[in-house]
């Protein structure tokens, strides 16, 4: 508050004081009729006021509920999963939007915004509640999700078996295991795609993930060739290639030449225990 406002305040309290004390010793009858003057005032203002955020805060309910929907109609959920794991990881000290462990470029968010705009969705353009909400009820999304999943995972007791698992089950199973190590994880796109699965990003650095789900044999070659053409095609700087089996010595060493990760059965059990406290064989 300002210093010259606050000081009038006071001396307006004090000489109120002072002329409701003349008044008691003066006129008891105009004394009593000010003082209920001033309690009926400040119960209507107090009243006024709690009916008045009351009515705030449905209509900002409402109009969040309505950007929700439209949100979901257009199909844009999974759009919003990809920025937030793409771009929610700003190394920026300033000039940063940040919640929870996210935090995005200014700039970003508002290219973000004319994205959404551009998709048709009627979202405030004067200002950026819609555009925040969103990115929050997402990220809370996806942080609620991510501690139900491990806490879940944290009681698991019996051993589940790879084999029962689809391609596109092994796929889930490796984007909880990589957010839970602290990536953000993107899908791009459905199973098989260009030759990669996840993109995973930490420290700016962007890792293809090429996931392979085998029964009773090995990962030969071709899938080192696809994550080599993945890799740049997705514009990452590095490719891992993931199986509940193993690799061939010749998927080996054409890995070791090209700079490919791998990660195998027996070193994905070692870390699905440790981070989601699963066990697996």
């Amino acid at each position: 508050m300002d210093y010259s406002l606050e000081g009038g305040l006071r001396i307006l309290a004090v000489l109120i004081v002072l002329s409701l004390g003349s008044l008691w010793y003066s006129n008891r009858a105009l004394f009593t009729a000010w003082i209920s003057l001033g309690v009926t005032a400040v119960f209507v203002i107090v009243v006024g006021a709690i009916a008045w955020s009351q009515l705030r805060s449905l209509l900002k309910k409402n109009r969040r509920d309505s950007v929700l929907f439209a949100f979901k109609q257009a199909n844009l959920e999974d759009y919003v999963e990809n920025f937030i794991n793409r771009f929610g990881f700003e190394k920026k000290k300033h000039n940063v939007w940040s919640f929870r462990n996210y935090s995005f470029d200014w700039d970003r968010l508002n290219d973000f915004r004319k994205f959404l705009h551009d998709k048709g969705l009627d979202i405030s353009t004067n200002s950026w509640n819609d555009t925040i909400f969103l990115l929050q009820y997402y990220i809370q999304k996806k942080e609620e999700n991510l501690t139900t999943e491990s806490i879940a995972g944290s009681i698991s007791v019996v051993p589940r078996k790879f084999a029962d698992l689809s391609g596109a089950d092994f796929e889930s199973l490796l984007f909880r295991l990589f957010t839970a190590m602290g990536y953000a994880v993107q899908k791009t796109g459905k199973t098989g795609d260009q030759g990669g699965d996840l993109v995973i990003n930490k420290d700016q650095q962007r890792t293809l993930i090429q996931a392979k789900c085998y029964k009773d044999m090995p990962v030969g070659n071709s899938a080192i060739q696809e994550a080599v053409a993945a890799q740049k095609f997705y514009d990452c700087t590095a490719s891992t290639v993931v199986t509940n089996s193993g690799f061939t010595k010749e998927a080996i060493e054409l890995a070791r030449v090209n700079k490919v990760e791998l990660i195998g059965a027996t070193r994905l059990r070692e870390v699905l225990l440790q981070y989601l406290k699963d066990n697996w064989n």
